[in-house]
């Protein structure tokens, strides 16, 4: 079991990461929206029954440990935060610059640059 989570995190975190390199800031944000659901998984993983017993448990029953599923859950709720304020800013691109790959992102900004310096030159 241990093994096929570990298999399913790597798996996740590596497309993730294959994301987070793309030009399109919407897969950046949803390579990031991977990496973090990548290390609930990595942290659950931690949780299974059998890293052992937590005190006062019927002997041969399956115990999880609840603090790394106390982690995850804030993972999980920082991971959401994160991800809103990734879609957030990626739609302010989009409206602010028509674009969302960063090659045309730069050129706009340069754009925007030497305008502003030739406006400070008159």
């Amino acid at each position: 079991m241990i093994l096929i989570a570990s298999l399913v995190v790597g798996l996740l975190f590596a497309c993730g990461v294959r994301m987070v390199l793309e030009r399109e800031l919407v897969r950046v944000a949803c390579g990031t929206v991977l990496i973090t659901n990548s290390s609930v998984l990595l942290i659950l993983a931690g949780s299974f029954p059998e890293r052992g017993e937590a005190l006062s448990v019927q002997p041969g029953w399956p115990v999880t440990d609840p603090v790394l599923q106390s982690l995850a859950l804030t993972a999980i709720v920082i991971g959401f935060a994160v991800s809103a304020l990734l879609l957030t800013l990626v739609h302010r691109t989009q409206r602010a610059h028509g674009s969302l790959r960063t090659d045309r992102l730069v050129e706009a900004e340069l754009k925007r640059v030497h305008a502003v310096e030739k406006e400070e030159d008159r």
